[in-house]
Parts: structure tokens; sequence; C-alpha cells
């Protein structure tokens, strides 16, 4: 089975070299265009072609991949695509050239969660179970038949960056049962029922934004699932990258503890915060217990939510 894989990010990176591990021939691989830093107009490429390199895999990047891609992809001679958090919306004239159609690696339990940002949405919204899905790849988002799905729980405990991890070493077993198991599957698909389907778009600037005024556990969702959400206090912005819900109670946004010793606690709408690890603006991740020795938060104060 002759084998394209698209894809651009670490999640695409982890499941591809799966595929290598478990010896499937992969005949060319596409990913994203090259970005460029702004500030110091550093070239910076992506986990795909960071791997493709190592294991000198043929390398393909389409600014346009609707336009430039159909003939260079022809000559492969594939029998299947398979997609993986690529990052292009890709055409009928693409996903027709193999003779197997093309499949894609969903990180969530279709018809829930379809659009770019599965994996943080679904933390962002408290939910305990996520998962895999293969499904073959049409022109509506994420709305192809199923082959398969398989599902993990959510911990407490996890982040974005753990469900991605668990999710494409998932992904890469079921690619595994997908093809080990190809006449079934490819006989024997689902469609999805659209009255179940939700759709989640990719996050904006200001969803990033803490708001002190919802309930701790949701301001805890948000810190879990964007990993670099902030709030802005006397006009400095701050990251927060872990934290975890107290009892004390307040005027939501009140700071009720900023000291070495008692950390940083500020309440929400129903408990508070404690806030463990903080990025104050132009400075490094740090602990937040630390940061407060420099007495940059008054007691008392209100942050507000602009």
């Amino acid at each position: 089975m002759k084998i394209v894989f698209f894809g651009t990010g670490k999640f695409s990176a982890t499941v591809l070299e799966g595929l290598l591990n478990q010896g499937r021939e992969i005949v060319g691989v596409v990913t994203q265009p090259d970005k460029v830093n702004g500030r110091n107009n550093k070239v910076i490429f992506s986990d795909i072609k960071k791997l493709c390199l190592e294991k000198n895999l043929p390398l393909f990047q389409f600014a346009k991949l609707n336009l430039e891609g159909e003939e260079v992809l022809k000559e492969l001679n594939a029998d299947i695509f398979v997609t993986a958090s690529y990052g292009q919306i890709i055409k009928q004239n693409i996903l027709d050239i193999p003779r197997f159609g093309t499949i894609n690696v969903h990180a969530s339990l279709l018809p829930k969660y379809r659009g770019p940002a599965p994996i943080q949405w679904a933390i962002m919204n408290g939910e305990t179970k996520t998962g895999v899905t293969i499904m073959k790849t049409e022109l509506g988002l994420d709305t192809g038949d199923i082959y398969l799905k398989r599902e993990i729980d959510i911990m407490e405990d996890d982040t974005s960056s753990s469900v991605f991890n668990k999710l494409a070493l998932l992904g890469i077993d079921c690619l595994d049962e997908f093809f080990n198991n190809f006449e079934h599957y490819k006989n024997n698909h689902i469609p999805q029922n659209d009255a179940e389907a939700t759709y989640f778009p990719m996050f904006k600037k200001e969803d990033f934004q803490i708001d002190f005024s919802v309930r701790a556990k949701d301001v805890l969702n948000k810190i879990r699932a964007l990993e670099g959400s902030f709030f802005v206090y006397r006009g400095m912005r701050f990251k927060v990258f872990t934290a975890k819900v107290r009892e004390e109670k307040g005027k939501a946004g009140e700071i009720l503890a900023c000291s070495s010793k008692l950390g940083f606690i500020v309440a929400t709408k129903d408990k508070s915060l404690e806030i463990l690890e903080i990025q104050p603006e132009g400075k490094s991740r740090m602990d937040a217990k630390s940061y407060m020795n420099s007495n940059k938060f008054v007691l008392g104060d209100i942050i507000e939510n602009s």
C-alpha cells in the first residue's frame, strides 16, 4: 500500500513516525510551507519537515495545494492519502488522486468536535473522554464516513499537550488496525449522524484572556486547554500555565494571596484559583511563589477582564 502523508505539527509527526515504524511505504509527504519568525526573520521548519529531513523522505511544500500539487501527486502513483492535522483545505481534485481515496486521522470522537482544534475545545468544555476517528476525507469539514474510532479518558491533570501525545499514539494504533484489516474497512464505513455533530473553530487571540468572573473550574479548564492563557494586571500581561482550584472566596478577580509563603490566589465567581506557574511579560516561565518575592501584586486588588 503506497501512502502519501499530509501533516504539519507535532501530532502529525508522531503519527507519521508511527507509520514508518510499522513498515508502511511512504512515497511522499506533504506539509505546509516554512514559516518566517517576524522578530529575526529566521526560517522555521514544521515538525513534519524536520522528520522528513531526518528520515530522508520525499517532501513537498505547496503554498496552494489544490492549484500546485495535482500533477506532482499524480506522479507518485499512491494507493491512498493519509492526512493528520495538515492545515489546508483539500479539494476534490486532490482527494480523488489515489485509487483508494483519502483518509483522515481526526483527534475527536466524531461527529463531536469537528473543526481544527478538537483537543483544546474538549478540555476547555470539561469533557472527560475524547479519542481518535479514522474517517473518509471529503469536501465537508470533518463530515466524512467513519471507518473506526477509539476513545480515551481525559484525566483531571491532563493538558492539551498531554492529550495530544496520547491521541497521536492512539492514532498510530488506529491506522495499524485500519491497514491490517483494509478490505474490511474499505467496505464497512458508517455515515456520521449530523444531528449529533458539534463544530468548534480555531481559537482567536481574545479567547486566551482569562475571565475570573466565571467558575474556578472553567478558568482552570481554559488554562489546561490553552497552555498560555493570560490576564492583564496594571497594564502588564501574565501568562498562566498551571493552577489549581481552592475553596477561598472573594469578589471575582480579587487577589486573595500574593506572597512567597501563601502563593498567588485569585477569587473567581464561586471559589478561587491558586496560580502555580506564571510568565510575566518579557520574562521566562517560573514558579508563581518565586515571582511573589518581587511583590508585584497588591493584596485586595481586582484583576479586571480588560
